[in-house]
C-alpha cells in the first residue's frame, strides 16, 4: 500500500532528522567545553546537563524509532544514494536470499532501488512462478537527503482473494446467464403460438429454467451465510440424528431414482457445531450421490469414531469422477461434466458448500473416486469433547483421500 511506503518515510526521515540533531547537539557540546576556557559565560536558564539531557533523550528517540520499523510486518530496507543497503528492518531480513524466492525478490528489489533517480515514488507488483507461487507489492522512494527506502509487502493472500473474486463473478454471470437466456428465448417463442402443446411444452421449459435460477440463488445465499458464519450458537449436534433428518428428507428422491439409501452410524457420536450448516453439507453430498447412481445402486452413509476425530462418509456405486478433478470438484460452479450436471440441474456450488461447512468447524473433506467404480466423499470433524468415548469405531485407513 502506498500509505504504508508515507509511513515509513516519516519514520526513516524523522530517525535521520534525530541522527543529524544528535551530531549537532554533540559538536555543540565540544564546541562549549573548548571556549570555557576562553571566556565565562554566566549561564541565563539553561543548566550544564542540558545537552547531555538532550542527547540522551535524542538517543532514545532513535531507538524508538529503529523498534517502530522492526516491529513492521512489511519489510523495510534503507540504502545510501548509490543503492548500498545501510539498514534492513526483522522482516526483511527473513527475505534474506536463502531461498530460491527469496533471492528473486531480492534481486527485483534493488533494481526498483537503482532506477529511482527522481523523488517521484515507483511501485511493482512482482509474481514468482512455481507452486506455490507468491506475490509481493515492491515500492521505492528517494529521501530529501539522496537516501533510498523500499518497503516489501507479501500479497499473496490478498492476490489469491482477488482471483477468486473475479472467477466467481465471471462464472457466476454465466451461471446465471444460461436460464435467464433461456427463459427469454422460450417467452419469446410462446409470442404468437398457437398450438395448445407446443405452448403446454414451452412452458415447463420456463419453469424448469425458473427454479435452475432459484436453486442457483439459495445456493449462493446459503454459501454466503455458511462463509461468514461465526461459531456463535454452536452447540453439541448428535451425527446420527442429522444422518436421520436428511436421508428421511432424501428417501422419497432416492427411490424416484431407483437408489437405495442405507445409513450406519456411530450412536450418541457428537460434534460441535452448526446442526443447520451441517444438514446442508450431507445433503448436499448425499444428493449428489442420488443423482450420479444408476437404478438399482445403493449410496451408504457411514459415521465411525475414535477419541477425538468423527467421519462421515457418503460412499456410493456411480459414475465415479477421474483423477484429474480430485482438486478441482470443490470449487464453486466447477463441473466434471457440465451436459450432465445442467441436465440434472445442479448449480455447480453443492461441493464448496461442503467444503465451506467443514472448514468452518475445523475438520477436511475428502475424495476416493475412480471412473465407473463409484466415488467416497469423506467429512472428518472433531469429536465434542464432553462426548463419550465408549463406542468408538476404529479409524479405518488404506486408501489413498484428496483433502481440502
Amino acid at each position: 500500500m502506498s500509505y504504508l511506503l508515507a509511513i515509513v518515510t516519516f519514520l526513516v526521515g524523522a530517525a535521520l532528522g534525530v541522527s543529524v540533531a544528535r551530531r549537532r547537539v554533540l559538536a555543540a557540546t565540544k564546541s562549549g567545553a573548548t571556549n570555557t576556557n576562553i571566556a565565562q559565560v554566566t549561564p541565563i536558564a539553561t543548566p550544564p546537563s542540558t545537552s547531555a539531557a538532550a542527547t540522551d533523550s535524542l538517543g532514545k528517540l532513535d531507538g524508538v524509532l529503529t523498534a517502530a520499523l522492526h516491529s513492521l510486518p512489511s519489510g523495510v530496507v534503507i540504502t545510501d544514494s548509490n543503492a548500498n543497503i545501510v539498514f534492513k528492518n526483522a522482516a526483511a531480513e527473513s527475505i534474506s536470499g536463502v531461498r530460491h524466492i527469496d533471492v528473486l525478490v531480492d534481486e527485483a528489489i534493488m533494481v526498483l532501488l537503482r532506477g529511482t533517480v527522481g523523488a517521484d515514488p515507483q511501485y511493482r507488483r512482482f509474481d514468482t512462478a512455481g507452486s506455490p507461487s507468491r506475490s509481493f507489492d515492491l515500492r521505492t522512494r528517494r529521501l530529501a537527503d539522496g537516501k533510498l527506502v523500499a518497503t516489501i509487502e507479501d500479497v499473496t493472500e490478498q492476490a489469491r482473494v482477488d482471483t477468486v473474486r473475479t472467477d466467481f463473478v465471471a462464472n457466476l454471470s454465466h451461471e446465471l446467464k444460461t436460464p435467464i437466456g433461456g427463459i427469454a428465448a422460450l417467452a419469446d417463442t410462446m409470442i404468437g403460438e398457437t398450438d395448445p402443446q407446443v405452448i403446454e411444452r414451452l412452458t415447463s421449459r420456463i419453469v424448469d429454467e425458473s427454479y435452475r435460477l432459484s436453486r442457483i440463488v439459495d445456493d449462493l445465499l446459503d454459501l454466503s451465510r455458511i462463509e461468514f458464519g461465526g461459531a456463535d450458537g454452536w452447540e453439541p449436534v448428535v451425527v446420527n440424528e442429522v444422518v436421520h433428518e436428511v436421508v428421511s428428507r432424501l428417501q422419497h428422491e432416492a427411490m424416484r431414482s431407483g437408489v437405495t439409501l442405507e445409513a450406519k452410524n456411530d450412536e450418541r457420536v457428537r460434534v460441535l457445531g452448526d446442526r443447520m450448516q451441517l444438514v446442508s453439507a450431507l445433503e448436499n453430498l448425499i444428493t449428489n450421490a442420488v443423482k450420479y447412481s444408476g437404478d438399482g445402486k445403493k449410496v451408504l452413509i457411514e459415521v465411525q469414531a475414535t477419541a477425538e476425530l468423527v467421519s462421515i462418509a457418503v460412499i456410493d456405486q456411480g459414475i465415479g469422477i477421474a483423477a484429474k478433478d480430485h482438486q478441482r470438484i470443490f470449487e464453486r460452479f466447477y463441473r466434471v461434466d457440465r451436459a450432465r450436471s445442467r441436465s440434472t440441474g445442479g448449480s455447480g456450488l453443492g461441493l464448496s458448500i461442503v467444503r465451506h461447512v467443514v472448514s468452518n468447524h475445523g475438520g477436511t473433506v475428502s475424495v476416493v473416486s475412480e471412473e465407473g467404480r463409484g466415488s467416497t466423499f469423506t467429512m472428518v470433524l472433531p469429536r465434542e469433547v464432553s462426548a463419550h468415548n465408549n463406542d468408538l469405531v476404529d479409524e479405518q485407513v488404506g486408501e489413498r483421500r484428496v483433502s481440502v
